[in-house]
């Protein structure tokens, strides 16, 4: 027994040691994680060095990691959030599955599968990898751009419709004689399971957990809420259903108590641990001998579900009413074999439905297309465009069920405010607060159809297009603010306007300090970065608990504000810019922006008599970037001139003012 121990504990050390290797080597080429895992289950197992003798035990760590995974998703799973993205998680996310599970079905039917194999493959090749494309989006900086929400609901729908799956499985087994009844008896036993459980959540495990949380002892909680997720799993497990369904709906009953996140705070250390393990017994099953005898199948079989898939997952995305385009962005982030097809291909394997070459080769291609997905997703934009280009209707372009709102009256001297989440909602709160006129561009057809109902002023499209920027009235608007940190495609959108409207000012969110120096040299006239203003915001807090004078502040803000020289990043006023450019320290300077259309553009210096009529001088004029100093009497203003202005503040503010009052447009 003592030898037995030794060796089992002998073996984990091995694992960590390749593990902690493989993870860092991936995390230096930027490969994911369960990559490193997959390769440390090749090196330490029967097909690498042998270097593992107790593998039943690491199944059996890897199973106890499938049950901590799923529990960690009932955690994060509500219905409210599912309900909230309606039309993509439920609309696109089972359009996605069903087509794809449909296709694969036909085409593994057309090469000599039965049926029941085919559909189960079907199943495998439907799911992605929400760990790698959620991964590689925070890391974009794209989480919550457009395509990132898409990609992110129709995930949530794939991270639950894996818990059927994994109740069909069994009656797609060729040794299993399932009739409708028993199918049907098998889903209304897990409905009432299902039921009960919530009832118990609701009246049984609050005061439970609530007693427990008074204690204090934060051992106490980890071993009551692993305790809750082991007895719902034996009890599901004991009424014929998976362990895994037990470990998702003993999470979901955790998270309705309102402890969800604390408990997920304890248990996702003990998950990432054990999920390890599941990935290294998968890497256990990889065969390079598979690789070398059918290099065409296995790299055939990879391209095909990577088209295939992406571009079924974003047709479901255009059918539910989401453009081609972003559509498209958001498929092809999605056309990997995902981490959750390894969990349903074990319980394939249990039941008789894989043999261990079929899922040899079956692991092969998955990782392969995981491998790939990264490279997909840094060139998404790219493809998305390609795919853009191609001669589509535009009916199937805008989305099959969009319906274009109202055309909007002819504005001028406005904002256009890219992106409707909540800061882009703020800014027109704010401006209608102010009578300031906006546009706004969004690519939520849901959203739009709401906000035309209330009668704002939105469009539907990719503020990219060039069409969309001239239904915006781009040509005629103040300035344009993009209200959320996409990296990606905020860069593409620079690129356009800039080329199209090289002096219109654009102000730009960034999530971090050094992706906002590509903004600036793309043409942004100013940079929000959001790890800057948080910055500020919680020292500001933090120095407010002391008491502390404002004034001193200042001089922390401006140096956090100017913290990275060397990105050439600053953020000083237009009268600290003025005074440097033009050595003028000291001397009252100010600047007027001339809005589109007003009375005053068109006209000279000679006409406009500024120093006659105001008492003001005009010593500059920035134009498309660029500094004009000491403008002559016949120079000509001109929309969106910046004006670098001296005399009395009064003086100016009264000058600034008639250049509000404007002409009609043509």
């Amino acid at each position: 027994m003592h030898d037995v121990n030794i060796l089992v504990l002998q073996d984990i050390t091995v694992i960590f040691f390749f593990a902690t290797a493989s993870l860092l080597l991936c995390s230096r080429l930027k490969i994911p994680g369960i990559i490193g895992y997959l390769i440390t289950g090749l090196l330490v197992g029967p097909n690498g060095f042998s270097l593992i003798t107790g593998v039943s035990s690491v199944d059996t760590l890897a199973e106890i990691g499938v049950v901590l995974l799923l529990f960690t998703i009932g955690l994060e799973f509500s219905l409210q959030q599912l309900i909230s993205l309606k039309r993509l998680a439920i609309g696109a996310g089972s359009l996605q599955v069903l087509i794809t599970i449909i296709f694969f079905t036909l085409f593994y039917i057309f090469t000599g599968q039965t049926f029941n194999r085919a559909v189960f493959m079907g199943m495998l090749i439907a799911l992605s990898s929400t760990a790698i494309v959620l991964k590689l989006l925070v890391e974009r900086s794209e989480l919550e751009s457009p395509p990132g929400r898409a990609s992110t609901a129709i995930l949530i729908f794939q991270d639950i419709i894996i818990v059927p799956m994994m109740l069909i499985a069994p009656m797609l087994a060729a040794e299993a004689e399932t009739s409708a009844v028993q199918i049907l008896f098998t889903f209304v036993k897990a409905i009432v399971i299902i039921v009960l459980l919530f009832v118990v959540a609701r009246f049984l495990v609050p005061p439970i957990l609530s007693q427990v949380t008074k204690t204090k002892s934060r051992e106490l909680f980890l071993i009551s809420i692993v305790l809750i997720c082991m007895t719902v799993a034996f009890i599901t497990n004991k009424a014929g259903l998976s362990l895994a369904l037990g470990a998702f709906l003993a999470g979901m009953v955790v998270s309705e108590t309102g402890y969800g996140y604390q408990a997920l705070g304890n248990v996702i250390p003990f998950k990432d641990v054990f999920t390890g393990f599941f990935f290294v017994s998968i890497g256990l099953l990889i065969n390079l001998d598979v690789f070398i005898a059918e290099p065409v199948y296995i790299f055939g079989m990879a391209i095909l579900i990577i088209l295939v898939k992406g571009g079924i997952a974003a047709l479901s995305m255009n059918l539910v009413g989401y453009p081609t385009k972003m559509s498209a962005r958001a498929g092809f982030s999605l056309a990997q074999v995902g981490e959750f097809s390894f969990i349903l291909s074990s319980v394939g394997v249990t039941v008789g439905l894989l043999s261990e070459l079929d899922l040899s080769k079956f692991i092969a291609i998955s990782v392969l297309t995981m491998g790939a997905t990264p490279f997909i997703i840094q060139y998404g934009d790219k493809l998305s465009n390609l795919v853009n280009k191609l001669p589509i209707p535009s009916r199937i372009k805008n989305g099959y069920f969009y319906k274009a709102g109202k055309r909007l009256p002819a504005v001028k001297d406005h904002i256009v405010i890219v992106g409707y989440g909540l800061a882009g909602k703020n800014i027109a709160k704010v401006a209608d607060k102010f009578d300031i006129k906006y546009i706004i561009i969004e690519m939520n057809p849901s959203t739009v159809r709401e906000e035309n109902a209330k009668g704002t002023p939105i469009i539907y499209g990719d503020a990219s297009d060039e069409v969309v920027l001239a239904h915006a009235r781009l040509k005629y608007a103040r300035a344009v603010v993009m209200s959320y940190a996409d990296n990606s495609n905020t860069k593409h959108i620079v690129e356009v306007i800039n080329r199209l409207y090289p002096s219109i000012p654009m102000i730009v969110r960034s999530r971090y300090l050094s992706t906002s120096t590509e903004f600036k040299a793309l043409g942004a006239k100013e940079v929000v970065v959001d790890e800057i203003e948080t910055t500020i915001s919680l020292l500001s807090n933090v120095l407010n608990l002391y008491y502390l004078p404002s004034d001193g502040f200042e001089d922390i803000e401006k140096e956090i504000r100017n913290i990275d020289v060397k990105r050439n990043i600053k953020y000083r006023s237009k009268r600290d810019q003025a005074d440097k450019s033009l050595g003028l320290a000291g001397v009252n300077v100010g600047s007027i922006f001339v809005p589109v259309a007003s009375s005053l553009s068109d006209k000279s210096l000679r006409d406009i008599d500024a120093r006659y009529r105001f008492s003001v001088n005009i010593i500059a004029v920035r134009r498309e970037g660029k500094l004009l100093v000491s403008p002559g009497s016949s120079f000509y203003i001109a929309d969106r001139d910046e004006l670098i202005i001296t005399g009395k503040q009064v003086n100016i503010t009264k000058f600034a003012l008639e250049f509000e009052e404007s002409k009609d447009l043509h």
